[in-house]
């Protein structure tokens, strides 16, 4: 009764093992990963940009490259990276234009607000 009760026992091992194989070697339907949309849940701040400094630059590149827009404030965020706010938004790419033309802008780009998808929440 002893042999037969291990080999019962083995037996169910060998299943399940390769029960659990056969499941795993099955592929879903949709293997591909589908990027997540956070169109719907960014919106760009009006007139706020974030400016990137090229190493050494004077913060008074942004006021030469943007002060034609009016500058209502610049907050240092670290690492040579500024939050700017204009009083006139000319958009994303006419300060990428103009960023172009100087050596002392790294980077500049709009700032974006995310909101993510609460709900119940008002």
């Amino acid at each position: 009764m002893q042999c037969g009760r291990r080999r019962c026992i083995g037996l169910a091992v060998i299943m399940m093992g390769l029960a659990a194989g056969s499941a795993c070697s099955q592929a879903p339907s949709d293997s591909a990963p589908t990027p997540m949309d956070f169109s719907s849940r960014q919106t760009r701040a009006p007139g706020e940009y974030l400016v990137t400094l090229a190493a050494g630059a004077d913060v008074k590149a942004i006021a030469e490259l943007y002060g034609r827009f009016g500058i209502k404030g610049t907050q240092d965020l670290g690492r040579n990276l500024f939050l700017v706010r204009l009083t006139e938004d000319p958009g994303p790419a006419k300060l990428e234009e103009l960023r172009g033309q100087s050596a002392q802008i790294k980077a500049v780009q709009p700032n974006f607000g995310y909101r993510g998808n609460v709900r119940g929440t008002k």
